[in-house]
């Protein structure tokens, strides 16, 4: 936010639960519990924001989202953000595309000092944009 979606629209809101299907629901409550643990976050600070709750950022949670930006296919090894499967990955759910695209596009260039900014960076302004799943 929330599989095949981004944030890290990607965002973390359970509402958007609905624009996938069961499979990719599944997909991603694997990645989540794999980056969780790969990075340290609390699984308590990842809940609560897919609950709607305060962003605090902080390195494991930057890491966090990277990992899941990365697991979706959102983001290459380097960093950067691949837009072209972004979007092709918004179309697999209900989500409406131009809402997507306009997502992407405002969040795509958004870079940090090392990776895992660079995904909280993203995975965040897809959270705030609230128009693009991430996490289910």
């Amino acid at each position: 936010m929330k599989c095949f979606t981004i944030v890290l629209a990607v965002c973390l809101a359970g509402a958007y639960a609905a624009t996938l299907n069961d499979e990719q629901k599944a997909r991603l409550k694997g990645f989540k519990e794999g980056c969780i643990t790969e990075t340290g976050v609390s699984a308590d600070v990842v809940n609560s924001i897919i609950k709607g709750g305060e962003i605090k950022r902080e390195k494991s949670l930057d890491c966090f989202s990277a990992c899941m930006l990365k697991k979706i296919g959102i983001m290459r090894d380097d960093g950067s953000i691949d837009v072209e499967t972004a979007r092709t990955k918004s179309r697999t759910t209900n989500v409406d595309v131009a809402k997507a695209d306009k997502v992407i596009d405002k969040c795509k260039d958004l870079v940090g000092k090392d990776t895992c900014e660079t995904g909280g960076n993203v995975f965040a302004c897809f959270i705030v944009s609230k128009d693009f799943p991430v996490l289910d």
